[in-house]
């Protein structure tokens, strides 16, 4: 499914998986010195877990505390919202620039340069003196970080066993997952005492050391360049059917869970339910569920394969809508799970479709996807706060139905799965 040339050499860590004695016939011997096949794609997987959790802790974590920092600086729900859509909009413009700037030095040393540039970001933003400001610095925050999500999936498939880059891409999945879930859980308690800013910079320090780890781990060398020019690949990717589908389904499916996400807690604080911040910070629990499910994603398609996969996310994200409706806090939180699992589950296989199908110009086709990702989360995401504003609840989850039907008739176009 996931096919690299065989024939490649990758100069990562100056390492190859064994070495041979004098003589043929002997076994072959693990060398002492050079790390193996198994070993590198622990380390890969460890450093993508680390810029998965980093980045989308930073990117989401102000989402738990958009009803105060509203409250703060008298603003509308859907103008706080812009602090999430700020930093999705600079990550999806970036991605195509950082895609370009990886070719010529390499994945390794460019997501060093994002990581580098991301943790300093991380420390300062929050105390930026004015919500104007706060939207600006967030946005410059999305620049920096589009190097990470836009390049981990084109560094998974060049340098890891090609018979593991599904349980690689589920795992770096998990990991933006739970990153996404502690950003918004650890600064809300934490806000709740020392105010928000103090929270965003606490959890900045602890990003930014998880960013010096990731630099650490990452393969030395420059990695693998390059050779075809990035406008050509571009058009060529947008000429694709497939990987328009998918790009497609991608953006219409993260802009639904940002939307559930942005205004939920607006919904629980007020009547009926009149929940403390940090009580509905722990109802983002069901987060986990997209953890589990982008963990599953790779062995589901194994079994049921590429459409049904993505119908079943597009289902499980309707279906918890509709649950989400009801005016129980059990109904609703179930709802949550479904709607986060669903989109976990799609977004693994999507992507993973993209990096497999591009076999020229992967890193611009991925970037290509991240750029239809952030800009659903960015759009969307926006767009709830009108549906808010209009009808509340209800317009919100009439949105992310209409969102998770067209991402399920684009995937259940013929070109969007690859032949049997």
């Amino acid at each position: 499914m996931y096919w690299i040339h065989r024939s490649c050499r990758f100069n990562v860590d100056d390492m190859s998986a064994t070495h041979f004695t004098e003589k043929d016939t002997r076994e072959p011997v693990a060398s002492p010195d050079l790390p193996t096949e198994a070993n590198r794609d622990r380390r890969l997987s460890a450093a993508l877990w680390c810029a998965g959790l980093a980045t989308f802790a930073l990117m989401y974590a102000p989402q738990g505390l958009l009803t105060q920092i509203g409250h703060d600086a008298a603003v509308s729900a859907a103008q706080a919202s812009l602090l999430v859509s700020a930093a999705t909009l600079g990550l999806a413009l970036s991605v195509l620039p950082w895609a370009r700037f990886s070719d010529r030095v390499g994945r390794p040393t460019a997501m060093r340069y994002a990581a580098a540039i991301a943790g300093l970001l991380a420390v300062a933003v929050p105390w930026l003196p004015t919500f104007e400001a706060l939207v600006a610095g967030r946005f410059v925050q999305g620049v920096a970080l589009g190097g990470l999500p836009a390049l981990a999936m084109t560094l998974l498939h060049e340098v890891a066993v090609p018979a593991r880059t599904a349980v690689l891409a589920g795992s770096y999945v998990a990991a933006t997952s739970l990153g996404g879930l502690g950003g918004r859980l650890l600064v809300v308690p934490v806000a709740d005492h020392l105010g928000w800013r103090p929270a965003l910079a606490i959890l900045g320090v602890g990003l930014a050391i998880l960013m010096a780890v990731l630099i650490v781990l990452l393969p030395a060398g420059q990695g693998q360049r390059s050779t075809v020019p990035s406008s050509g690949s571009l058009a060529v990717h947008l000429r694709d059917v497939r990987l328009l589908a998918l790009f497609g389904i991608g953006a219409l499916l993260v802009g639904g869970m940002v939307a559930v996400f942005n205004y939920l807690p607006f919904r629980l604080e007020a009547a009926p339910y009149h929940l403390a911040p940090t009580v509905v910070s722990l109802i983002l629990l069901a987060y986990l569920a997209g953890t589990a499910g982008s963990r599953a994603a790779g062995w589901l398609v194994g079994r049921l394969g590429h459409r049904t996969v993505l119908v079943l996310a597009c289902t499980f994200m309707a279906g918890g809508t509709v649950l989400s409706l009801d005016g129980s806090l059990i109904l609703i939180l179930l709802g949550l799970a479904a709607v986060t699992a669903g989109l976990f589950v799609g977004h693994a296989v999507a992507s993973g479709m993209v990096g497999a199908h591009a076999t020229t110009g992967r890193a611009q086709a991925t970037a290509l996807y991240n750029v239809s990702y952030y800009a659903g989360s960015s759009l969307f995401g926006w767009v709830g706060g009108i549906a808010w504003a209009s009808g509340h609840w209800a317009g919100v989850a009439v949105l992310v139905l209409v969102l998770t039907m067209l991402a399920l008739v684009l995937a259940v176009l013929p070109k969007t799965n690859p032949p049997r």
